[in-house]
């Protein structure tokens, strides 16, 4: 599937570290040069256990020591500390954040899924200040309704969003919000691609999941690449996001999008932050069956052939720089 994405023109990618999400890039980094990627990826939280601030940084040298050999590489592009609950865990961990800067580990830093807190927490004490801050944007959240964008804007930090069509899973309500389809009819374009170009449009770089079919539910990773659209390796979501920056919504469109608001599980832009930030994925009731068993969606696969070989942990996407 990273291979589909670059010969779409697509060589962003953000990885999680660990697992099958990591070995599947290291497989296709041993076929093609390392510049030809632009590599995102994150330290895990510490457990919530770890208050030790010295323990939580050592915590982020052993995995960047053990990790990059296991990626393959001895440098990623971006490199993002996910938030704690507890400040000087944070301000400990971005401290090695730093090093690793230093020591030519990674070409920037970034932070993800930091609220207000996290954010003052961290520039109380950095060198580095964050270059990005990775959260969640989509429709039916509102332009900034928590104040986060704007926040981070006046302090130099740039926002990335992810999750466009809604988390953990594609949400029921963005797939089936009248406007989104009307909109995505009126442009000849699926209602995915009308909630990433609403982003794109909005002047934020994307981090993307390649398809719509994600969940909790989804056993044993997560999502699930399509594979009865014909285009295989999540080709039909790959494709919308190669092209979303060929087309355009007029201005009322972004107007009636940003109107939208979703009645069924309102969603934090930090959603998956840890309990310092409001309403996190922790604390708040949300689905964990996907979308794709209820709804017909583009980036769905219409079989629903979900099996063992059909099933992979997949990277996000994200060509749009």
């Amino acid at each position: 599937m990273v291979l589909k994405s670059l010969s779409l023109g697509i060589n962003n990618i953000d990885v999680h570290l660990g697992g099958s999400e990591r070995d599947g890039v290291a497989q296709v980094l041993k076929l093609i040069p390392r510049s030809d990627l632009f590599l995102v990826t994150k330290i895990d939280k510490p457990p919530t256990d770890m208050t030790d601030p010295l323990a939580a940084a050592e915590l982020v040298r052993t995995t960047v020591a053990t990790e990059w050999p296991l990626l393959g590489v001895e440098m990623v592009d971006v490199l993002l500390l996910k938030d704690s609950a507890s400040c000087d865990v944070m301000q400990a961990q971005w401290a090695v954040l730093e090093e690793l800067l230093a020591q030519g580990k990674t070409r920037a830093l970034g932070t993800y899924n930091y609220c207000q807190f996290s954010i003052d927490c961290i520039l109380a004490t950095a060198i580095t200040p964050p270059a990005l801050n990775y959260i969640m944007r989509h429709v039916g959240m509102g332009i900034d309704d928590t104040d986060l964008i704007r926040y981070g804007d006046a302090r130099g930090i740039r926002t990335v969003a992810y999750g466009t069509l809604g988390e953990p899973v594609a949400l029921e309500g963005l797939l089936t919000n009248p406007v989104l389809k009307i909109i995505a009819e009126a442009h000849e374009r699926s209602v995915e691609e009308v909630a990433l170009r609403w982003n794109l449009q909005a002047g934020y770089a994307i981090s993307n999941r390649p398809t719509a079919d994600y969940a909790p539910d989804n056993a044993p990773d997560m999502a699930v690449c399509p594979v009865g659209t014909g285009e295989g390796d999540c080709g039909v979501a790959l494709k919308g996001m190669r092209e979303v920056v060929q087309w355009e919504l007029s201005s009322q469109e972004m107007e009636q999008l940003d109107a939208v608001r979703l009645d069924a599980y309102p969603q934090s832009p930090t959603y998956y932050s840890s309990p310092g930030c409001p309403n996190s994925f922790g604390v708040v009731d949300h689905p964990t069956k996907s979308s794709c068993f209820i709804i017909d969606a583009a980036w769905c696969d219409p079989a629903l052939d979900i099996s063992p070989l059909s099933s992979m942990s997949l990277p996000k996407f994200d060509g749009i720089r």
